[in-house]
C-alpha cells in the first residue's frame, strides 16, 4: 500500500514535510513547533471552538484555527506574532471574566491548562469586567464534583463521553452565557446515567470536573514538583494501563494513558475502580495489627507478637485436631507472588486440609467446561469486542465487574450498529440491548439449553461431523415449547427469544459474553450450553472459541493457573471449627463463605484494611500495602498476559509487604516456601 502524499509548507519560516490531510497543528507538532491549544486534545475529534491555536495563513487578514485547518501545498504559517499574541489573550481575558476562576481555592491549581496558559500570554490582569453570574456546582457523586463556575465550556469533556467512554451522557444545555454542561436531561451525576469513568474529568482542562478525594491532597506546586509513575490498573483482569500523579507519597489523581499507542481498544479508558478506588482504599487503612480479645474489643499489637499468636494458635490445632483443621482461603485480588508463597506455606508448610480462594466456585464451572469440551480449545480475548457484529451477554453484568467491557460494547453498538442481546438481569447496556431476555437466577440453564435447541432446529444445514454434529444430536432431544414454559415466558418474550436465533444464526462474526450469574452458580450445564453455542459459528483462529468469560476478581485466572482454588467444594471440606488464615480480606459477601467464617477457633486475616463482615468473626488482623504500594504480577482476564505491576506509593511505616510477612510466618515453622 502505499504512503500518503507529502505536502511541502512552511511554518515561521522552516520548511516542513507533512501527510496530506495532516492540520496545521498536527504539522507543527510533529516538527516539535509550540502552538497553545485549549479546546484540543489529542485523543479527541477536532472542534476549533476555543480559538486558542489560531494561526496566519499567507498573510491572510483573518487568523484560523490550526487544530481544524488542513495543510496544503506551499502554505506559509506564522505561529506567533504581536497580532496572534492578542488575539489569543483577548480570548483568554473573556474566559476568565466569564466564569469565576479563583485559581487559590481551586483543587485543580498546578495542574490547569487555563492556569498555564495565563502564565504563557503574560496574562496578569484583566482589561474587562467579571461577570459573577451565579452558577451551580454538582457534589452528588461519591467520586466526582463539577463546578459549572469554572466550566469554559471546551466541550472536551462532551467529546470524551461519546468517543472514548461511548456514553453520550453529556452535552450542551441553554445557550449564551447561560450554556451549561447537562447529564441527560439535565440531571445530578447521581441520578444520571453517568457510570463514573471519569474520562470527562481527565480530559477537563480546568477544575471543572474534578476528583472528590484530591482535595485532601491538592497540588502545591508545578508539574516539576511531581513524580508520574506508568503501571497499571489489576482490579479486574484487563490490566488497563495506568498513570499516577504522586507528590510526597500522596497520590494526586490515576489516569488512564490516552496517549498510549498499545494496540488496546480501549482507547486509555479506566473505569471508576481503577481511578478512584485506590483514593477510597487509603481512607480506611489498617496500619497497626489488631488483635480481638475476648470481651470483643480490638486492640494494636506488634508484628512479632502478632506473627507468633499466629504460629502458635495454628501449630496448638494442628496438634489437637490434626492438619486437616486447618485451612486456607485467599482473595484474588492479590499478586501471583503473593498467591504462591501462601499456597506453598498452606500447602507444604502446614499441610493444611483445605486450600482455596474466594471465587473457588467459579473456577470448578470453569474448570469442568473446559473438561468437557477439551483443553485444546481457549476462550476468546476480550480485546475481540470491537470486531462482533452481534454480541450476547450471558449472566453477566460488565457494568459492574469489568465495565471497561460494558463501555467497549456500548460503543461497538453506537459506531459500527453491533447488536446486542441480554439474558439475565439488565444492566446499564439495556436501553442499547435489541433483545432483552430476563430471566429468573437459576433458569439460566434451561433457557439456554432451549436456545442452542432451537438454534440448530433453525439452521439450513445440519451438523455433520466432530463436536458440532454431537451437539446437534443432543439437542435433538430437547423440548423447547417446555423448557420456555418452565422459564415464565410469556408470547412477547418468546418472540424476542426467536430474534436471538435469528440473529445469532445470521451474524457473521459473534460473541458471546457469559459471567459470574452463570459460573457462580456452580451451573457448569448452562456454561457448556453456551460453549456449545459457539461452536455453531465455528472457531476462531488458534482455536479459540467465541466466548469470553468474565471473571470475578482481577486475579482470577492468574490464582487458577498456580493451582490454589480446589476442585473439591469448600462447604464439604471446611468443618466449622479449626484454624484458618485468609490472605487478603477484602469485603465478602458471600452467605455461603460467611457461613463457614462463623464458629472457627482462629482465624487470621491479612489485609490492608478492616473489614466489617470479618469484624466479629476473625481474631487477629495483620495489614498488608495497598494494591498500589507494592510490586506484583497479575495475569490477565483471558489468560494470555502475565504483566508486571510497578509500586506507586511506599506503604506507611510498619506495614509489611504480604510476602514478607508469609516469609515470616514460614521460618517460624522451618519451611522454605519460594522453593
Amino acid at each position: 500500500m502505499e504512503g500518503k502524499a507529502k505536502i511541502r509548507l512552511t511554518i515561521d519560516g522552516e520548511e516542513i514535510l507533512a501527510d496530506e490531510g495532516t492540520t496545521i497543528l498536527e504539522a507543527a507538532q510533529q516538527s516539535g513547533i509550540h502552538i497553545p491549544t485549549l479546546c484540543h486534545h489529542h485523543a479527541l475529534s477536532s472542534r476549533g471552538g476555543c480559538r486558542i491555536c489560531v494561526v496566519e495563513v499567507d498573510g491572510a487578514p483573518r487568523l484560523v484555527a490550526s487544530c481544524v485547518t488542513p495543510v496544503r501545498d506551499g502554505m506559509d504559517v506564522v505561529t506567533s506574532n504581536d497580532r496572534i499574541i492578542e488575539s489569543r489573550r483577548t480570548i483568554l481575558e473573556f474566559l476568565f471574566a466569564e466564569r469565576n476562576h479563583n485559581c487559590m481555592f481551586c483543587p485543580q491549581s498546578g495542574d490547569c491548562e487555563l492556569q498555564k496558559l495565563a502564565y504563557e500570554l503574560q496574562m496578569d490582569h484583566l482589561t474587562v469586567s467579571f461577570s459573577f453570574n451565579k452558577y451551580p456546582t454538582d457534589i452528588s457523586s461519591e467520586y466526582m464534583a463539577i463546578d459549572h463556575n469554572r466550566c469554559i465550556l471546551c466541550g472536551r469533556c462532551v467529546r470524551a463521553c461519546q468517543e472514548i467512554a461511548g456514553n453520550y451522557v453529556l452535552n450542551f444545555q441553554n445557550r449564551g452565557p447561560d450554556t451549561l454542561i447537562a447529564l441527560d436531561l439535565n440531571e445530578t451525576r447521581e441520578e444520571s446515567t453517568c457510570y463514573g469513568c471519569g474520562v470527562c474529568m481527565q480530559v477537563c482542562p480546568t477544575g471543572a470536573i474534578y476528583n472528590r478525594y484530591r482535595t485532601h491532597y491538592a497540588v502545591k506546586g508545578h508539574p516539576k514538583d511531581w513524580q508520574e509513575i506508568e503501571s497499571f490498573c489489576p482490579r479486574c483482569g484487563l490490566l488497563c494501563p495506568t498513570i499516577s500523579l504522586v507528590q510526597d507519597n500522596h497520590l494526586l489523581k490515576i489516569d488512564g494513558d490516552l496517549l498510549g499507542d498499545n494496540g488496546r481498544p480501549d482507547r486509555g479508558q479506566l473505569c471508576y475502580k481503577g481511578r478512584f478506588e485506590a483514593f477510597k482504599s487509603i481512607e480506611k487503612r489498617l496500619l497497626f495489627p489488631m488483635v480481638r480479645e475476648k470481651d470483643g474489643r480490638w486492640i494494636e499489637e506488634s508484628w512479632e507478637n502478632a506473627l507468633d499468636l499466629i504460629e502458635e494458635r495454628l501449630s496448638t490445632i494442628r496438634a489437637e485436631q490434626g492438619a486437616e483443621a486447618l485451612f486456607g482461603l485467599a482473595s484474588s485480588m492479590v499478586s501471583n507472588e503473593e498467591l504462591f508463597l501462601f499456597r506453598n506455606l498452606m500447602v507444604r508448610g502446614w499441610s493444611a486440609g483445605y486450600v482455596d480462594t474466594l471465587d473457588g466456585t467459579h473456577f470448578r464451572t470453569i474448570s469442568r467446561l473446559w473438561e468437557y469440551i477439551g483443553e485444546n480449545f481457549k476462550e476468546a480475548s476480550w480485546k475481540l469486542i470491537p470486531d462482533a457484529d452481534f454480541i450476547l451477554v450471558v449472566g453477566a453484568n460488565p457494568y459492574r465487574s469489568q465495565p471497561v467491557v460494558s463501555s467497549l460494547i456500548r460503543r461497538s453498538i453506537l459506531e459500527k450498529g453491533t447488536k446486542l442481546g441480554i439474558i439475565g438481569s439488565l444492566d446499564s447496556m439495556y436501553p442499547l440491548t435489541s433483545y432483552c431476555l430476563p430471566v429468573k437466577q437459576g433458569d439460566e440453564s434451561s433457557l439456554l439449553k432451549a436456545l442452542l435447541a432451537e438454534t440448530i432446529a433453525s439452521l439450513k444445514e445440519k451438523p455433520q461431523r466432530g463436536d458440532r454434529q454431537r451437539i446437534s444430536e443432543e439437542a435433538e432431544k430437547v423440548n423447547v415449547p417446555d423448557l420456555l414454559n418452565r422459564t415464565g415466558m410469556d408470547e412477547e418474550a418468546k418472540k424476542v427469544f426467536h430474534g436471538v436465533v435469528d440473529t445469532f444464526i445470521g451474524s457473521e462474526n459473534p460473541l458471546i459474553i457469559a459471567g459470574e450469574e452463570l459460573t457462580g452458580l456452580n451451573n457448569s450445564s448452562g456454561l457448556l450450553d453456551t460453549a456449545n453455542l459457539t461452536l455453531l459459528k465455528g472457531l476462531l483462529p488458534a482455536d479459540t472459541l467465541r466466548l469470553i468469560i468474565l471473571k470475578p476478581y482481577g486475579n482470577s485466572v492468574g490464582a487458577w493457573k498456580l493451582g490454589i482454588s480446589s476442585a473439591k467444594e469448600m462447604s464439604d471440606n471446611v468443618n466449622s471449627k479449626g484454624g484458618l488464615m485468609l490472605l487478603g480480606g477484602e469485603e465478602i459477601s458471600d452467605p455461603d463463605i460467611l457461613d463457614i467464617l462463623n464458629g472457627l477457633d482462629f482465624l487470621a486475616v491479612i489485609s490492608p484494611y478492616f473489614p466489617e463482615s470479618l469484624a466479629h468473626k476473625a481474631h487477629l488482623f495483620i495489614p498488608s500495602p495497598l494494591w498500589m504500594e507494592e510490586d506484583g504480577t497479575y495475569t490477565s482476564l483471558d489468560g494470555r498476559e502475565i504483566a508486571l505491576k510497578k509500586k506507586v506509593l511506599n506503604a506507611p511505616d510498619g506495614v509489611k509487604d504480604s510476602c514478607e510477612t508469609l516469609m515470616a510466618l514460614a521460618e517460624r515453622i522451618g519451611f522454605h516456601p519460594d522453593s
